[in-house]
């Protein structure tokens, strides 16, 4: 008996040989159970090949075990099975993923930071800095800015260097510094005068060493000797190192222009952040789902691809950072134009003149408004250092005394 189409079922199925003396007996008891049977085949007399809905295992065992027969399982077939198999893989597989997990991690993580070119003070300054950027040993590289911002962030807070890059070799960057190199100030220790820089009128002295030549409110011209470091008699001279300061009082102009309306692109504060994976090319958002979050805003995308051992999958991650800003229109009265501008105009006087110079006085001598700007020109008198060494050659200053004589 033999039945040729089969049935599918959601659960598990076997594929078996029945063998015994009461096999057809076997098939009414389990069609009187509801015990579902398909392509039925005989080989003998006391054999047969069929499939066995499996779905009370206990009630076919005493089916087999009431008509004496046996059975033989060529083969599993269903979810119940497949199952089973799953879960007697499922610690190797899970094994599995997270080892490539691990290796994806691993890949993608910051190995090396090198700083060449900086003393022990400033790499450790440099280091300090690229931290608060997420970039040192261990760091995620997705979460680390580009190059280009890296150089700029460095190059704003590091004065003391010249020149700094920053490149980047898959997992490994490194910072090229130049520093600056300041020339040691060359003091004249020898026997010299000090002599006027500029035309001014003797306000005080503080003479250490040398003899005076000048005194309170004489004119003297650049040049001229106002500390002589020549001491004694003519017959018998001694040259020392004039030392000490010759405080003068000095005049400067200067004109500044101020609008008196202007226009400034500030930043609110505000910022919002996408994160994106993107795919080939297609970009599908994580987190951050607003496609315009400020009316006015700068945006500022930074992409890292994701590698895997030495490849560079064609699978990315993408965070773009929008900043609010807002324009702001400044509007000046005159007044408020005349006070920034004499700070601005005395702020950058006292920029260009020698260390605790003092500005004693100031008067507008014109004032004019053209194309919306206010122009001011000021006078100034300062007070100064204007003492600057001479060196002195002794033997030539006593042939020039013997000649006198």
């Amino acid at each position: 008996m033999a039945l040729t189409h089969r049935i599918q079922h959601p659960g598990g199925y076997l594929k078996a040989v029945i063998t015994g003396a009461q096999t057809e007996r076997f098939i009414t008891r389990c069609a009187e159970e509801g015990i579902r049977m398909w392509q039925i085949r005989r080989r003998n007399e006391t054999t047969l090949v069929c499939y066995i809905e499996l779905t009370e295992p206990e009630k076919l065992k005493s089916m087999l075990k009431e008509t004496g027969s046996r059975i033989r399982i060529l083969d599993k077939k269903g979810v119940p099975f497949l199952w089973r198999s799953i879960r007697s893989r499922l610690g190797m597989a899970a094994g599995l993923f997270f080892f490539l997990a691990l290796l994806f991690i691993l890949s993608n993580m910051v190995w090396d930071v090198k700083v060449n070119g900086a003393d022990p003070k400033l790499e450790e300054q440099i280091r300090s800095l690229l931290k608060n950027e997420h970039l040192y040993v261990g760091s995620l590289e997705f979460f680390v800015p580009t190059t280009d911002r890296l150089e700029s962030g460095l190059s704003a807070k590091l004065t003391n260097v010249t020149w700094i890059g920053v490149s980047q070799d898959g997992t490994r960057y490194q910072i090229d510094v130049v520093q600056k190199k300041y020339p040691k100030k060359k003091e004249t220790t020898g026997p010299r005068n000090l002599v006027a820089t500029k035309r001014a009128v003797i306000h005080h002295m503080f003479v250490e060493t040398g003899q005076p030549v000048v005194e309170s409110n004489q004119f003297v011209k650049p040049g001229q000797i106002l500390v002589l470091g020549r001491i004694g008699n003519e017959k018998d001279p001694k040259f020392v190192s004039a030392n000490g300061k010759v405080i003068g009082e000095t005049w400067y102009q200067s004109e500044t222009a101020i609008p008196l309306k202007s226009r400034y692109t500030l930043y609110t504060g505000k910022s919002y952040t996408q994160h994106r994976l993107v795919f080939w090319g297609w970009s599908v958002p994580v987190w951050g789902f607003k496609t315009k979050p400020f009316k006015s805003c700068d945006q500022e995308t930074t992409r890292k691809p994701f590698r895997f051992l030495i490849w560079e999958l064609p699978i990315s991650y993408e965070q773009i950072l929008y900043r609010e800003k807002q324009t702001v229109v400044r509007s000046l009265k005159e007044n408020e134009a005349l006070i920034e501008g004499k700070e601005t105009a005395e702020k950058k006087l006292l920029s260009e003149l020698p260390a605790d110079s003092e500005i004693v006085s100031s008067t507008i001598e014109d004032k004019r408004t053209e194309s919306g700007k206010l122009i001011v020109r000021s006078h100034y008198i300062v007070y100064e250092n204007i003492a600057r060494p001479q060196p002195i050659d002794p033997a030539a200053e006593r042939k020039n005394l013997k000649e006198k004589e």
